[in-house]
């Protein structure tokens, strides 16, 4: 029987599977739940129970005092429910409630999204996650190279396999090392999270998405944390790039599209003009499809990513429709 729980102080709810554990109920939830790993040897995903009866405990190595288990205290992450439930967990509410890490990851998994796009995914020990919000950066460190910052394209529904996006860039020796040199199992050093570039959850407005090429990363994560909250407000996602096949998973963003009841996807590229780039020739068109599409935007949150210099046009653009300035969320990372 599925059962629900109710979590405080913060109130969320979510449903948790027959056999499945309360920690991937919590997840699959968007509940940003702080967990190493899963497996009962930290003790991290601790949590107390108020009401409700829970299933059989797996066993876990992780000991829990006296005093915690008279009291109700429990891992989440080794037990299930029989009944609904009411919990007493913590929950990150806010990047000030994250705190700062450092681990090393390898790299599980890299992916040609285009010629010039490359997916790099790493994955962390069995015993320490990454804790995260959707649409934060972190730095990565590679022996021999500067350390880069960049923004984790997966959802913190999954802590353990982190998604980078990496654009080519000529003469740039981190990009050139990730298209000809890196390799499966190589250590890649993580450091963060960084930046408060997340969703306001409390917020029950519509939603603008706006994205310039790999800017999308941030988006991404964005999206699917917002899918995983259910949130019912709709969405809109502006993906701009200078070339069509710069919008490297249009079709993973049309899926979202076809299942969702309330997400709309736009591609906006450009061309070169005689006095203009083909990205500022995109971020041209965009805010004129934005402002046609959204003539009165005062009741709107939008999140923008990409640079300062190409999106400066399209967020005066944006206030003049009536924008006010504190729901205009924009990523700001140094990149370099």
């Amino acid at each position: 029987m599925t059962a629900k729980v109710r979590v405080l102080p913060s109130g969320h709810e979510f449903t948790v599977e027959p056999g499945e554990s309360l920690l991937d109920g919590a997840l699959r939830a968007g509940l940003s739940i702080h967990y190493n790993c899963n497996s009962g040897s930290c003790g991290d995903c601790r949590a107390r129970r108020l009401s409700g009866e829970l299933g059989e405990t797996r066993h876990h190595d992780f000991v829990l005092s006296e005093r915690e288990r008279a009291d109700g205290y429990f891992l989440l992450c080794r037990a299930t429910a029989v009944s609904d439930l009411v919990l007493e967990v913590a929950e990150a509410r806010s990047v000030a409630d994250v705190p700062q890490q450092q681990l090393s990851t390898q790299v599980s998994k890299l992916v040609r999204l285009n010629d010039d796009v490359m997916e790099v995914q790493v994955r962390t020990p069995r015993s320490k996650t990454l804790w995260f919000l959707a649409g934060q950066h972190v730095r990565l460190g590679i022996a021999g190279l500067a350390p880069r910052n960049k923004s984790i394209a997966s959802c913190p529904c999954n802590g353990m396999v982190l998604q980078f996006h990496v654009r080519r860039v000529a003469n740039d020796p981190f990009s050139e090392h990730v298209f000809s040199k890196l390799k499966l199992r190589d250590t890649v050093e993580i450091e963060g999270p960084f930046g408060d570039f997340v969703l306001d959850e409390t917020a029950e407005r519509p939603i603008i998405f706006i994205a310039f090429e790999t800017g999308f990363a941030p988006i991404k994560s964005l999206i699917e944390h917002a899918i995983s909250l259910d949130i019912a407000q709709p969405i809109w996602l502006y993906w701009v790039a200078r070339q069509a096949q710069d919008h490297y998973l249009a079709n993973y963003c049309r899926a979202w599209h076809d299942a969702l009841d309330a997400f709309e996807f736009i591609e906006i590229s450009g061309e070169e003009a005689d006095t203009m780039t083909a990205a500022e020739v995109a971020m041209v068109r965009a805010a004129a499809r934005i402002c046609a599409d959204h003539p009165d935007l005062r009741g709107f949150d939008v999140y923008v990513n990409g640079p300062d210099t190409l999106f400066a046009e399209i967020s005066a653009a944006l206030l003049a429709q009536g924008l006010p300035p504190e729901r205009l969320f924009i990523d700001r990372v140094q990149r370099f």
